[in-house]
């Protein structure tokens, strides 16, 4: 027979939590109400925010969660975008890590890094960079985003062709479970076959099956030099072949292979408050965006050079624009990253992060938009992503019409991602926004599995509940 406890009151815990840990640890609700919790401006309700110092700090917090009967979100850099801080049970408690950014240690010999959760993302880059060494993963939400959140959603950004996602950048884990015990998975070599990879589980989980404190990360010797170009393609089905050419032209040092349909150029340089230049001239079927980093600068730039000069005159790709200093490069990559430009000029809308494979990219595109304008006649379509890595984000707008047809408009967007063997997620994570379209990339099976260990590891549902699963 179970006795069931009754929860103890949330002052109570409150009060424990403030006698273990000092003031610093709490942050009063009217003071937390107002944080924000996702990047388009959704704010924190008046419930309590804690902020521990450390991971034994993080295993007594979510001990007095649990006896106050209470649920517990973790909170990163709040930049996600599936929804996956939302409140969904109304007994949320929120937990910051920002009081653990210590960078612990650099170890550029065995090249590892080992940092608290909430180190930003820039701040670790900045800090190897020092050392004359690289965090392979990047982002435009690289100011706010923290390692904690890029493990728990499995980030992925500009460089995971060559470098892969998050997965593949961490060697080790300190994880707090549910009932309050660490998990010790803090290795740091590389190669380790000592049984089941644990770590694994919690990496792309959202916080549902335990809270990442610490983490022993992968570095790589930087880059002397970067390359840039803009590219335009008389046609979407030389895609293929354009990549072939170039990861074989470049000995291995293609870092990013990003594509825009027509209206993405055209948002980002046309209008009102526009501020950024047309790199290459209109009616392409679409523009790419290429970066290849190397060690020698000279060697590197001549065979870049002679490659894109190759796919010219073999009519592969119509036209080049190669970036001419670091200040062409970044402004390449900030026409590519101004998604405030993207919001502003296509609001209302709703946005997708699909995978589909790289031939039927441009199938599934134009399918997509035949189907939505065939349902809506006024829908507009954008596209633009990581084709590397068979991700693409599409953003509709139907006019006001928008919100009142989200749930429809993704039925027509993943129609083709099912069709295709696609995944609904490329990059952003499950949360709350996509939870019920899961089952669209997951078997079954999968799913139940999936249940079998949120229950295991979580029987109360006390982390992140009502998100991914």
């Amino acid at each position: 027979m179970t006795i069931l406890q009754s929860p103890l009151p949330k002052a109570d815990a409150l009060q424990a939590i403030r006698q273990r840990c000092g003031a610093a640890a709490l942050v009063a609700p009217a003071d937390a109400a107002g944080r924000r919790i996702s990047p388009g401006g959704d704010l924190l309700a008046a419930v309590p925010l804690l902020r521990p110092a450390g991971t034994d700090e993080v295993a007594f917090m979510v001990r007095q969660v649990q006896a106050a009967g209470g649920a517990l979100v973790p909170l990163g850099g709040a930049s996600g975008l599936a929804g996956g801080l939302k409140p969904v049970t109304g007994q949320e408690w929120y937990l910051s890590l920002e009081r653990m950014r210590a960078i612990e240690e650099i170890d550029p010999v065995s090249r590892i890094v080992v940092v608290q959760a909430g180190v930003v993302l820039q701040t670790l880059q900045d800090a190897v960079a020092e050392q004359g060494l690289l965090f392979a993963v990047d982002l435009g939400a690289r100011g706010s985003a923290t390692v904690g959140g890029l493990v728990a959603t499995n980030a992925g950004g500009e460089r995971v062709l060559r470098f892969g996602m998050m997965r593949e950048q961490v060697l080790g884990l300190e994880v707090v479970l549910a009932d309050g015990t660490v998990l010790d998975l803090m290795d740091r070599v590389l190669k380790n076959n000592a049984g089941f990879d644990l770590k694994q589980l919690f990496i792309g989980s959202e916080g549902t099956l335990g809270i990442v404190t610490r983490a022993v990360l992968r570095l790589r010797s930087a880059f002397a030099g970067h390359d840039a170009a803009f590219l335009s393609l008389r046609s979407l089905a030389d895609l293929p072949r354009v990549l072939t050419r170039l990861e074989a032209g470049l000995g291995g040092t293609l870092s990013a292979f990003e594509l825009m349909w027509p209206e993405f150029l055209q948002t980002m340089t046309e209008g009102a408050g526009a501020q950024h230049r047309m790199p290459l001239g209109p009616g392409a079927a679409g523009y790419l965006l290429v970066e290849a980093e190397g060690g020698n600068p000279e060697t590197d730039a001549t065979r870049f050079m002679a490659v894109l000069e190759q796919l010219l005159e073999d009519g592969v790709i119509a036209d080049a624009a190669v970036a001419q200093s670091e200040a062409e490069r970044r402004a390449f990559w900030a026409l590519r990253n101004d998604i405030a430009r993207l919001i502003l000029t296509w609001s209302p809308l709703v946005a997708f992060d699909v995978s589909v494979p790289i031939a039927q990219m441009s199938s599934y595109v134009d399918d997509t938009r035949a189907a939505l304008c065939l349902r809506w006649p006024l829908a507009r379509l954008l596209v633009f992503g990581h084709v590397a890595d068979n991700n693409l984000h599409l953003v509709v707008t139907l006019g006001a019409d928008t919100a009142a047809q989200s749930t429809a408009v993704g039925d027509v967007v993943y129609a083709g991602v099912r069709a295709r063997r696609g995944s609904i997620s490329a990059e952003h994570g499950i949360g709350l926004d996509k939870r019920d379209a899961l089952a669209i990339s997951r078997p079954q099976e999968v799913m139940a599995l999936m249940r079998q260990l949120k229950r295991w590891l979580d029987p109360r549902a006390l982390l992140n509940p009502g998100k991914v699963i």
